[in-house]
């Protein structure tokens, strides 16, 4: 697979979990913020919009099971197990 192939892949997998949050969502400077996790994603810094993603935790309860899949996922797709290991939990809790 060619690096484009695996950023595509991974930035699909963002999407699909960015997609399952839900209305309301709480954004701060410390947690999760749409427009920087857009940002992040639009020029393919695609670790820091797994890590923008993942402060939804900061200030929310958990988005569901489905979105750490997702979350999983990617975070494979980049080779972080670290990140998958800490969904994983999150996931497991949910």
């Amino acid at each position: 697979m060619s690096i484009t192939q695996k950023w595509k892949l991974v930035s699909e997998e963002l999407l699909a979990a960015y997609k399952l949050l839900p209305a309301g969502i709480i954004e701060s400077d410390f947690g999760y913020s749409e427009e920087d996790f857009l940002q992040y994603l639009s020029v393919n810094e695609l670790r820091l919009a797994m890590e923008e993603l993942d402060g939804v935790m900061e200030n929310n309860t958990s988005p569901g099971a489905l979105f750490w899949g997702h979350m999983i996922k990617a975070a494979n797709l980049m080779n972080r197990p670290e990140h998958a290991t800490k969904y994983g939990q999150f996931k497991v809790a949910t």
